[in-house]
């Protein structure tokens, strides 16, 4: 038996024995910590959120695609396989697999978050094919839910995926823009502005319709993605911009909006203007929030030479935009 071969050793080999475990055990503790890839072919490069959370996805040895969350110290909190992706879908590396990530917005919910994948499914260089998959990841709750588009003739239904197209909205809500892969790509990019047949869609976190619009109007406004806008109600949105402008603004997008006289500005304030700042003086708005029907907004006074000269606060009555004092 192994116990007793072992016995006959001499003390000097079990010594030198342990001083080698010892000294493996010491290098393993000065070792970086590096994620353990764990049943993947290859992973996408990572997309992080304000908080520091990783988003990422694999193609695990299973032949499945999942979506991973880590979190700032490389702890795995969220995987969930995309139970619509076929095995023949998956690309063969991650060069054929694009990301973006709508980020947690505090002023929404800070824990949810929406991964925009497209699957190419034939030449990279020039993708007639393609697979679009929406997935909106909730990291208190751990529900995921997702939408797949599968685009193989110009004629079939995508979405707009490129930049800060998607937008998380209105109670937990997210903002697409859609129509067939031939109407969003019509006009060299233009993605659909005025085209008729695309639309502006509002899906719940479970890809259930809360309303769609239609874009066929000449101008059509709607908002974009990442910070800046703070959505009040379904169609109405505060937008901060950071050289000193405060604005409530409302989506117009169809010609019905026109016909029944919408507009996309409600009210704005120019804080350079208002606050009879010199020409050569600037402002940039730091912080903003929205609460019980006031809009408020930080900002810091420049002088010519970029000095800050002084910190001030603004509010306003959040339905005309009367100013509320500081």
């Amino acid at each position: 038996m192994m116990s007793t071969t072992c016995r006959p050793k001499s003390s000097g080999v079990l010594i030198g024995l342990f001083l080698i475990g010892f000294f493996f055990f010491s290098c393993k503790k000065d070792t970086p910590n590096i994620p353990e890839k764990k049943n993947e072919k290859w992973r996408t490069d990572t997309k992080t959120d304000s908080m520091g959370n990783q988003y990422y996805v694999v193609s695990t040895l299973d032949n499945t695609l999942e979506v991973r969350v880590d979190n700032k110290d490389g702890k795995t909190i969220f995987s969930e396989v995309c139970p619509t992706i076929e095995a023949s879908e998956i690309p063969e590396n991650s060069k054929k697999l694009f990301t973006y990530l709508v980020s947690p917005n505090k002023y929404i919910n800070s824990n949810h978050a929406t991964l925009s994948l497209r699957l190419i499914l034939d030449d990279l260089e020039i993708p007639n094919k393609y697979v679009q998959l929406l997935a909106n990841i909730d990291l208190d709750s751990k529900k995921f839910y997702t939408k797949k588009y599968k685009v193989e003739e110009p004629l079939d239904w995508s979405y707009v995926d490129y930049n800060i197209s998607l937008v998380q909205w209105y109670q937990n809500s997210l903002l697409v823009r859609e129509g067939t892969d031939k109407d969003l790509n019509r006009g060299g990019g233009n993605m659909g502005l005025g085209q008729r047949g695309t639309q502006l869609v509002c899906y719940e976190r479970d890809f259930s319709v809360r309303y769609t619009k239609d874009i066929d109007a000449t101008d059509a406004y709607y908002p974009s993605g990442g910070a800046g806008n703070i959505p009040i109600n379904n169609h109405e949105y505060m937008t901060f911009i950071p050289e000193g402008v405060v604005a409530r603004l409302q989506i117009v997008t169809s010609v019905e909006d026109k016909w029944a006289g919408k507009q996309p500005l409600i009210w704005k304030d120019n804080l350079k203007e208002t606050n009879n700042i010199p020409a050569d003086y600037s402002i940039k708005i730091t912080d903003y929030n929205t609460q019980n029907n006031v809009v408020s907004a930080s900002y810091n006074i420049y002088n010519e030479n970029g000095q800050m000269k002084e910190k001030r606060t603004r509010k306003w009555a959040i339905g005309n935009g009367m100013p509320l004092g500081n």
